[in-house]
């Protein structure tokens, strides 16, 4: 024993001094703390209950009318060209006051007109007929389970199928009663009829409904449709053939005559025909329904067309499967107030599994499940009031919405990981003399018992015992008498909780924080509020929990007496196959980044690039995205629809004043207007220049050749869709109608008062603006005749329906090209131009993601690894930590691409910005652990086991309650609710499985001179 005694009388000046005074600062607040137990406890429960109460008071609902109109730019060189463009348009007029007061009228939103149109009536004569066909409410039908080359004309039954369906639609819930049923003629007819293939053939062949049409009938107008369809695309075959004023074969005569049977071939090849120029893809054909988007939530809601059961019995017991593919009632905007209601089931649905897994890892402790759900709830009103209220931020995104299930999943980790800590410490005592009467040794490690402990037991164990466990035990000096104090249970629990669950908190708030960086006014603002929330939850559990500590926690708990065997065997598997990790982690990162990156299956998302706000398989969703598919009318409308205008811009300067926080859109926020003091339109060489400028322009790349417009505009046809102002007019051009026209076609000698006759430049304009039939482009100051601006626009031949992001930034870079050459040779009174589109603000929202979620996850995974260091102090720790962490999130990304074919959107990218800081959680609780392991003396296999064995359940928890949390909501309509469940399931999964047991594995491999002097001479402080 006298080796003993020397061990035991080490010296303790080498105690670390800051150790010592954390430890006796804990020690001190632990122990007043349990003196002052309730009034603690009232001066806790009166802070949060106080706070709760005026968030509540002083907060106001959110408003959802828009999901996609925080998804704008601030601050790029494209959103200040954009914010001055609108304030040109916006504080200018286009024609000269001159001495009359041309007030400016508000602007309002133009008055929808009432629908007329029945089926029987000629109302397809009408001149709106592409306005309302882009109002009306759309349905997509398939063929279900038929070979590829079957048609609707082919297959027997097909078309008669369709017309039940037509008629099971029009008995839906609220359909007779929202339907638009005026006709010309009648005001007070009920008939509502749908524009449909059925009833397009039925009119063809003059039957007065679908359900009287005969197979005859339906290969008749098959016949029709293969002969007459290459003259309806070539633009021959078109509504003015059936003028009164001669015989169609005349007015057509290159078109056969059988094609004049019936002016409604036209609709039907328009609407409900094939898409391509062949009938081959005919499975699939579109019904408008007389639905205006007013009306169209009320029916989505009567009808329940958002359920599967509702889709299924409309498309049972038919003669031949049909299938509805896509759903359009005019209501993609409202639909997420809707969805924000009814989602909350699965909102409550993921909180009650969070609540039974709480029950389960606390064993049945429900005054700490509740005191979780207070914390949730808590931070997300509190946040809430300091978001609207404090900061005032004028708008709320939907996105914002993500952070209730990002709360939801990390509410409990923080909160678990004290209980365990705690329970631990409070079972010390209790299961101390059980655990030594047998020859499990071993246990000595999860106790973290001392040598003096030891001795003061020496009377209660078998001496073979004892001398197997004195050797295993450190020599530091300890008190086993403390172990039965509440307030040194309480103090260690913090010195082990607190340092852990600070650098957790602020790994996930710096991954929040660093999307400050992005432009996107959606995105800082999301962040802001997420970074609120958890900073709210952090302040709640610092101030809440040790309470709820000595008050809910018993000093004794029998079940866990069997828990540390459990972690024993796990922690030794894991450790007895540790040189395992390092390969396979490498593995996982070459294998990830290859198909990530190399394999292209990271890709930015194809189609429109506005933000999808709901699942893929949504109906609505499915329009949005493949709406072009299906209808040569839908995809004719957006294809000149999103064409995009270039407009080139004089007499104001690139500067964006607004601020992410308080922006509104809304127009009186375009006062502030930097104009360009150099411009100057009126000097001859200006005026040389912009002649050379507008024959340059007809060279502008990809430039639209739009075709001639009818005088007539009518029916579907695509020129109507163009406006006037479509072609490329410049007003210094030798064009007709351009400046130099209207000088030309002045007599000087007889009309001695003109303007232009006296040299007078700006007279001239002025003059010509007011005669000219074109817009001008010309900008005059509302109080005088003076030109402040010069606005030239022209349409590209590059649609947004279907250019790729690839091909837009091609584009982008070439119109730049183009336009700099040009303006390099400009007179210094124009030589501040620039060019800019307003269709290419989404495309300027992809431009700062792809320089935002680089940065983002780089400094991410950085500032997770710097955490690592900053707690360890031990680089070789911190490194295998950045590795294990990478690891972690390449795997989560594969996972999420291939499982739930995630792209590069601005949701996406904003999820995955937060990856880092909530993949490392596991590292740092497990690096926190290994470092103050008791045992100096053991291998790093030995302390990883150790550090396994003492938090290795609470990262599980953790773990397991983010990911529950998670995949609660992944049944949600709302896609940000999804993705976010969908997020933090994988995450939670590989972070468990890379950044804890690979974690952990890879340590474990270390040689022993790895060990931080500095951390070897701290650990001898913990006990």
């Amino acid at each position: 024993m006298e080796e003993m005694d020397t061990e035991d009388q080490e010296p303790l000046h080498q105690v670390n001094a800051t150790s010592c005074c954390a430890k006796s600062f804990t020690l001190m607040y632990s122990s007043w703390l349990s003196s002052h137990l309730r009034i603690c406890a009232f001066v806790a429960g009166a802070f949060l209950l106080s706070s709760l109460t005026v968030s509540l008071c002083f907060s106001e609902l959110p408003e959802f009318d828009d999901p996609a109109k925080e998804f704008i730019t601030i601050g790029t060189p494209m959103a200040a060209r954009l914010y001055q463009l609108k304030a040109l348009q916006y504080n200018t007029i286009s024609v000269p006051s001159m001495h009359q007061n041309i007030a400016r009228t508000p602007r309002s939103i133009p008055a929808v007109e009432e629908i007329r149109f029945c089926f029987e009536l000629p109302d397809q004569q009408s001149d709106q007929l592409w306005t309302r066909f882009a109002s009306m409410g759309k349905m997509v039908i398939t063929l279900h389970d038929i070979d590829t080359n079957q048609t609707f004309p082919t297959v027997p039954g097909a078309v008669q199928s369709l017309c039940h369906l037509q008629r099971r639609i029009e008995q839906l819930p609220g359909y007779a009663r929202l339907c638009s049923k005026a006709s010309l003629f009648d005001p007070h007819s009920h008939c509502c009829p749908v524009w449909s293939l059925p009833n397009f053939v039925a009119s063809i062949v003059r039957k007065t409904s679908c359900e009287t049409v005969t197979s005859a009938d339906v290969a008749r107008v098959h016949s029709l449709v293969q002969v007459c369809r290459a003259f309806f695309l070539s633009g021959e075959l078109k509504r003015s053939c059936w003028d009164a004023a001669s015989p169609s074969h005349w007015l057509c005569p290159g078109v056969p005559r059988e094609c004049f049977a019936h002016p409604h071939l036209l609709l039907l090849l328009a609407i409900a025909g094939p898409l391509d120029t062949g009938t081959s893809a005919w499975n699939s054909t579109l019904f408008v329904l007389p639905v205006w988007p007013q009306v169209g939530l009320a029916l989505w809601r009567d009808a329940s067309l958002d359920n599967p059961q509702t889709l299924s019995k409309l498309t049972e017991n038919l003669t031949v499967p049909l299938t509805i593919e896509a759903i359009d009632l005019g209501v993609y905007n409202d639909l997420s107030r809707y969805y924000l209601l009814s989602d909350s089931v699965w909102l409550a649905l993921g909180a009650g599994c969070l609540a039974v897994l709480l029950l389960i890892m606390t064993d049945g402790c429900v005054s700490i499940v509740a005191v979780t759900f207070l914390a949730i709830a808590w931070s997300l009103v509190v946040a809430y009031a300091l978001y609207t209220r404090v900061f005032k931020i004028p708008s709320f995104p939907l996105i914002n919405m993500m952070s209730i299930v990002l709360l939801l999943g990390l509410g409990a980790d923080d909160i678990l990981v004290f209980f365990k800590l705690k329970q631990r410490f409070t079972n010390a005592m209790s299961f101390l003399l059980g655990l030594f009467t047998s020859d499990d040794s071993q246990m000595c490690w999860f106790l973290h018992l001392t040598r003096r402990t030891l001795g003061q037991l020496q009377h209660n164990l078998k001496p073979s015992i004892w001398q197997r466990v004195w050797k295993s035990v450190q020599p530091v000096p300890d008190d086993v008498k403390s172990l039965t104090d509440k307030s040194v249970r309480l103090a260690t629990t913090l010195n082990h909780a607190v340092p852990s669950v600070c650098l957790t908190s602020l790994s996930t708030l710096g991954g929040l924080l660093i999307s400050l960086n992005s432009d996107i006014v959606a995105v800082k603002r999301f962040s802001a509020f997420a970074s609120l929330t958890v900073t709210c939850h952090m302040l709640y559990v610092f101030v809440t929990v040790p309470v709820a500590l000595l008050l809910f926690i018993p000093p004794t708990r029998r079940t866990c007496l069997r828990a540390p065997q459990k972690r024993v065997s796990l922690a030794a598997l894991i450790v007895r196959v540790r040189f395992i990790f390092p390969f396979l982690t490498l593995a996982v990162i070459g294998v990830s980044i290859y198909f990530l990156f190399f394999a292209g299956r990271l890709t930015f998302p194809a189609g429109s690039l506005q933000p999808a706000f709901y699942k893929e398989t949504h109906p609505t969703e499915v329009y949005k995205r493949r709406g072009n598919e299906f209808s040569w009318a839908e995809n004719t409308l957006r294809r000149y629809q999103g064409l995009v205008t270039v407009h080139m811009v004089w007499g104001v300067t690139e500067r964006d004043p607004r601020s992410h926080w308080t922006w509104v859109p809304q127009e009186d926020t375009l006062q502030h207007i930097a104009w360009d003091s150099d411009f100057d339109i009126l000097s001859p060489e200006a005026q040389s220049w912009l002649r050379t400028f507008c024959t340059e322009l007809t060279k502008m790349p990809r430039s639209f050749v739009a075709p001639q417009i009818p005088v007539r505009r009518s029916y579907l046809e695509a020129s109507s869709l163009l406006p006037v102002s479509s072609s490329s007019r410049c007003p210094f051009g030798r064009d007709v109608f351009s400046i130099g026209d209207y000088m030309a076609s002045i007599d000087c000698s007889s009309v001695h008062t003109s303007p232009c006759c006296s040299n007078d430049t700006a007279a001239c304009l002025a003059a010509y603006a007011l005669k000219s039939r074109f817009p001008t482009g010309l900008r005059f100051s509302p109080h005088s005749s003076k030109v402040v601006g010069l606005l030239i626009s022209a349409v590209a031949n590059v649609s947004l329906s279907n250019a790729t992001y690839s091909e837009m930034l091609t584009y982008t870079q070439e119109l730049q090209s183009w336009f700099s050459s040009i303006l390099s040779t400009a007179p210094r009174g124009l030589s501040r131009g620039f060019v800019v589109s307003q269709e290419l603000a989404a495309f300027d929202t992809y431009q700062d993601l792809l320089k935002f979620l680089p940065l983002s996850i780089a400094l991410s995974v950085t500032l997770a690894a710097s955490l690592v260091y900053l707690s360890t102090l031990n680089l070789p720790l911190a490194f295998t930590s950045l590795v294990s962490v990478m690891a972690s999130l390449l795997l989560c990304c594969l996972f999420l691409v291939a499982f739930d074919e995630w792209t590069l959107g601005i949701v996406e990218v904003l999820i995955l910005s937060l990856s880092a800081g909530l993949a490392v959680d596991p590292c740092i609780h497990l690096a926190f652990a290994i470092v103050r392991s008791t045992q100096a003396t053991l291998e790093w296999s030995q302390r990883c086991r150790t550090a396994l064995e003492t938090v290795g359940c609470a990262v599980t928890g953790a773990a397991l309650s983010t990911a529950i949390a998670g995949s609660a909501v992944i049944p949600s309509s709302l896609k940000c609710y999804h993705q976010m469940g969908v997020f933090l399931l994988i995450l939670m999964t590989s972070s468990l499985a890379f950044c804890g047991a690979a974690f952990v594995g890879c340590v474990a491999c270390f040689p022993n001179k790895c060990a931080s002097p500095c951390r070897s001479s701290r650990r001898e402080n913990f006990s």
